[in-house]
């Protein structure tokens, strides 16, 4: 990024194509919330360079037009109870939705363990009769969450013996 004294040189062709590109973020984004690599991505495909793509992000953040955790949050806020996933999975969710790496670190820190997630998928499924007959169901179902079958038959236990 180009570090300016004063008030940007707008007769940069680079400075102007990084102000260009943070209007053009700033109408994209409006009142919604948008992590920083789906509008670098966005910005991109709309025909600016990588370099004034990042430079603009960089600027949308710094003015809080684009906040990731506010991002990251939204994604966790869609994964709870039957669609609860583990701690991995999660993480891949929120790279792939565009959230910085040391954002989705920061997040994955705070989750709670894969065990207790997975029992809490468990719980919120519709009660049956005899759980134990349907065990397999129940560790396909926490495999396909990105659960280790280690943590999805830990869960499962203290899922019988509540």
């Amino acid at each position: 990024m180009i570090i300016y004294n004063g008030e940007n040189d707008i007769s940069d062709p680079y400075r102007k194509s990084v102000d260009e590109a943070v209007s053009c973020g700033i109408r994209h984004i409006g009142i919604s919330t948008y992590s920083s690599g789906k509008v670098k991505t966005f910005l991109m495909n709309k025909g600016f360079s990588e370099d004034v793509s990042a430079d603009a992000v960089r600027e949308l953040i710094d003015n809080r037009y684009i906040d990731d955790m506010k991002a990251a949050q939204k994604v966790l806020r869609t994964r709870t109870d039957k669609k609860q996933e583990s701690a991995a999975f999660i993480y891949n969710r929120l790279i792939e939705a565009g959230i910085a790496e040391d954002v989705a670190d920061s997040i994955c820190d705070e989750l709670p363990p894969d065990k207790e997630t997975c029992l809490t998928l468990y719980r919120s499924l519709d009660p049956i009769a005899n759980p134990e007959d349907h065990r397999e169901d129940y560790l396909r179902l926490a495999s396909r969450r990105g659960y280790t079958y280690e943590t999805a038959s830990s869960a499962f236990n203290a899922f019988l013996n509540e």
